[in-house]
Formats: C-alpha cells, sequence, structure tokens
C-alpha cells in the first residue's frame, strides 16, 4: 500500500478529475481517494494506491500531461501509514 496527499486550490482538484479521472473514471491501482475542503478555496485529497508503481503509472500518464500543459501546479506529499484498517467490499462507493 501506497498514500499520498496533495492540498491544492480546488480548482486543481477539479481539472484532475475531469481531465484524469481520478474520481469519475478511477485508475484500477487507485484502492482510495477521499477529498475535503480544507480552506477557502482549497482542497485535501488522499489517495491510496495498490503499489508505488500503480501511483507512478497514473502520475506518468495522466498527470504529467496536466503539469505540462500549465493545468496544475501543486505537487503530492508521500504518506508513510502507521496503522491502516480497510473494510472490503464487492462494490465501488462513490460519495460526491
Amino acid at each position: 500500500m501506497f498514500m499520498d496527499v496533495v492540498v491544492a486550490p480546488t480548482d486543481e482538484i477539479e481539472l484532475v478529475d475531469e481531465q484524469a479521472g481520478l474520481f469519475r473514471d478511477p485508475p484500477n491501482g487507485l484502492i482510495a481517494a477521499i477529498s475535503w475542503e480544507s480552506g477557502d478555496d482549497e482542497t485535501t485529497t488522499v489517495m491510496v494506491w495498490t503499489t508505488p508503481s500503480d501511483r507512478g503509472d497514473f502520475a506518468f500518464e495522466k498527470m504529467m500531461p496536466l503539469i505540462e500543459q500549465g493545468g496544475i501546479s501543486s505537487k503530492p506529499g508521500i504518506v508513510q501509514p502507521h496503522r491502516v484498517f480497510v473494510r472490503s467490499s464487492e462494490t465501488d462507493i462513490r460519495l460526491m
């Protein structure tokens, strides 16, 4: 399991979802993505990936084009989990 967190302007997170499909068409290696308003026009997003490679593939394939176009400038910080509990289900849970 690999986690990262991004604190970014809300419009950047919306752009990532719109063009890279973070929430509306999540990549296979993404276990969970949780976003919340954390300040004035600021959103915090935590992403949990199956492996660092899955996260790297998403970054290379989906995020690099957005960065190169100048659409986003925020960068994720890596989180080292101390303890983790995940309840499994047979269906996707989407809260938007």
